[in-house]
């Protein structure tokens, strides 16, 4: 997480718990987190550069609240999967009374791929 978005959290979300996670996997191509929420839990405000697929491992709800001020409610299923394109800055709240569980798996993009689209 940036220092920019660690500030914004601290004044934004002072009374916040966070949600427990766990670095999987992180090499030159992939990020692998696995998110464990306790109900009420957030993420505390991040931006993803990468394009990410989350593949949920409970049932429960997330809020998740845009750097744009939209809301968007995300009702769990274990095994539905989700795909979303990078960037996206955003906070995440387990607003279910269930313990939410996800697994984030984040594509890093090669500098190759980078220049190739750059063209």
């Amino acid at each position: 997480m940036s220092e920019h978005l660690k500030k914004k959290s601290a004044a934004e979300l002072p009374e916040t718990t966070l949600a427990k996670h766990s670095l999987m996997l992180d090499d030159d191509k992939t990020r692998i987190t696995q998110w464990v929420f306790a109900p009420g839990d957030q993420t505390g405000w991040h931006r993803h550069e990468w394009d990410y697929v989350t593949v949920q491992q409970s049932g429960g709800a997330l809020l998740l609240q845009g750097a744009d001020g939209t809301e968007k409610q995300v009702d769990y299923e274990d095994g539905r999967t989700l795909s979303w394109t990078a960037p996206v800055e955003h906070n995440a709240i387990n607003i279910s009374d269930v313990e939410v569980r996800v697994l984030e798996i984040e594509y890093k993009k090669s500098e190759r791929l980078r220049n190739v689209k750059s063209l």
